[in-house]
């Protein structure tokens, strides 16, 4: 696998449709197997969302400061994916409202992820280049070990604090 840090958000991106996949194809009645898929989308969305907003989005202002706008908009959505997947992290199948939750948190992680994909990566390629993308993809390895799995009450601020405890 590459190192490049968009070649890996892309292959998480790719991971996380694929569960989005499986859970849509799971019959109403199979509770379990619907719970197993939604907590694998949680772990995956929280490791992925805690790399990119304590590596590659403090990268990207820097390196392309007119995008700020652009950054503040992905911090925003990852914020709203962090709450609906707390919220479905304490949640069963048979609670009121988690086939609701998780179809929005789908809808809106694809939105974020074709901006990302479309938008966004080719301008960050473009700016940080291969030598720099190949770095900050090692780093992102690195931490992705002691990344956060399951989300935390109160958001970014305790991901940070438990990560750094870990």
């Amino acid at each position: 696998m590459s190192n490049d840090a968009i070649v890996l958000l892309r292959e998480d991106h790719k991971e996380v449709r694929r569960l989005f996949r499986e859970y849509q194809g799971l019959a109403d009645g199979d509770d379990g197997a619907r719970r197993r898929t939604v907590q694998r989308i949680v772990e995956e969305l929280t490791v992925h969302t805690y790399l990119e907003d304590e590596l590659v989005y403090p990268r990207i202002r820097q390196e392309l400061p007119g995008f700020a706008e652009e950054m503040d908009r992905a911090e925003q959505e990852h914020h709203v994916a962090d709450l609906l997947c707390e919220e479905l992290h304490g949640m069963s199948p048979d609670d009121n409202g988690y086939d609701a939750k998780t179809a929005v948190l789908i809808d809106a992680v694809e939105r974020h992820i074709e901006h990302e994909e479309s938008e966004v990566f080719p301008k960050v390629r473009a700016a940080l280049g291969r030598t720099e993308l190949r770095e900050l993809g090692e780093r992102m390895q690195a931490v992705r070990e002691t990344a956060p799995r399951q989300p935390t009450a109160g958001g970014v601020l305790h991901r940070i604090a438990d990560a750094l405890e870990g």
